[in-house]
């Protein structure tokens, strides 16, 4: 397309193509092996069984594909919809559709409330047009879809690499003065990772349920918090090193990073255990003749030390006599899951754990830990 010259220009441009997109898109739904546009949706039953079962109030990813697009003349999963050049606008759209709807007519419904939200999409870059400077491009325009925890929806905003537009509609949103808009927290694109993602096991307590399978305590007097958003968990002789038997403090304290990591409080990377000794003998006069590369252990405390010189974030030690006496730490520690929401290193004699979860029973006392 020819570059355009005005915002009314783009505008038009941009609406045309949305006009066009009913027709030109294709849309190929989990537990579908067929490609269709909206009116081959509308007419074949797809037996969608399986896009069903996830729609449970989580995001379901939804391949779009443009027809004839492409070398072959075929359906590819390329989407070119060309804006007016040079300008870029990219599309991350979300829908939602009545759990209600059934049979073949969900696909076709999803497809409708898609081309709708771009549409949308679309005629909202228009507005958001500027003329290039004399031998640039005009920026960019990027929409991404965030799921803040504390909202019941999603939101799909545009020109988020902006802090001040951040803080605008952190304000509109009243969002709490956390990360959560930045576009590295944007909700991933179908089968990737997060962006600061390893590759190592996240969140793994999820699967074992809410409670102990021994708790036998009713759900009124039950009182149960766990960590907030997503951490990867580090264990032994992971990263191609072996510290089985002394490595488990190192592990915990990795585990605790990646939460800061995993909530984009901090683009660091998760030092590995020599960068932990390296830094340990810097920060720390007492570990100044420890060897890197050896099998020294470390504890909670110098797990204290390496989150606030490293991260910049403030910690507080909590002392148990014995396992008895954590106990009486349960109400801290419940408040701070429920509060703050991060791991918790301990230290439990020459063993190291990471706390992610806490069942209190407010009437017996007794505490079970995650």
């Amino acid at each position: 397309a020819a570059a355009a010259t005005s915002a009314v220009e783009a505008a038009e441009a941009l609406r045309s193509i949305a006009a066009d997109l009913p027709a030109t898109l294709r849309f190929q739904f989990p537990g579908s092996s067929i490609a269709a546009t909206i009116d081959e949706l509308r007419s074949v039953d797809l037996r969608l069984a399986t896009f069903q079962a996830q729609a449970d109030g989580q995001p379901v990813h939804v391949d779009t594909f443009q027809a004839a697009s492409g070398g072959a003349g075929g359906p590819t999963n390329y989407v070119h919809l060309c804006a007016p050049a040079p300008t870029t606008v990219a599309l991350d759209v979300v829908a939602y559709i009545s759990p209600s709807t059934a049979g073949a007519s969900v696909a076709a419904a999803a497809a409708e409330a898609l081309v709708a939200a771009a549409s949308r999409q679309l005629a909202y870059a228009g507005s958001l047009w500027t003329p290039p400077v004399a031998g640039g491009e005009p920026p960019p325009i990027c929409f991404r879809c965030f799921s803040p925890a504390m909202l019941a929806h999603l939101v799909t905003p545009s020109g988020m690499e902006d802090q001040a537009a951040r803080e605008r509609l952190h304000r509109l949103l009243r969002l709490s003065a956390e990360p959560l808009l930045l576009p590295v927290c944007a909700l991933p694109w179908a089968g990737a990772a997060h962006p600061y993602a390893t590759g190592k096991p996240i969140n793994p307590h999820a699967s074992c349920g809410s409670r102990p399978p021994w708790w036998t305590h009713t759900a009124e007097t039950t009182r149960a918090a766990f960590v907030k958003g997503a951490y990867e968990y580090s264990h032994y002789t992971q990263d191609g090193f072996d510290d089985s038997g002394w490595g488990c403090a190192y592990r915990s304290l990795q585990t605790c990073v990646s939460w800061f990591r995993l909530q984009c409080y901090s683009s660091k990377e998760v030092p590995g255990i020599l960068d932990i000794q390296q830094m340990l003998k810097r920060i720390d006069e007492s570990h100044k003749d420890l060897v890197v590369g050896s099998k020294a252990w470390i504890g909670t405390v110098e797990g204290m030390y390496l989150l606030q010189d490293y991260l910049g974030v403030d910690c507080r030690m909590l002392y148990c006599r014995d396992a008895a006496d954590m106990a009486s730490q349960v109400p801290q520690l419940l408040q701070h899951l429920e509060k703050d929401g991060t791991p918790i290193m301990m230290g439990a004699g020459q063993y190291a754990y990471t706390l992610v979860g806490l069942c209190f029973d407010s009437s017996s006392g007794e505490a079970g830990v995650f």
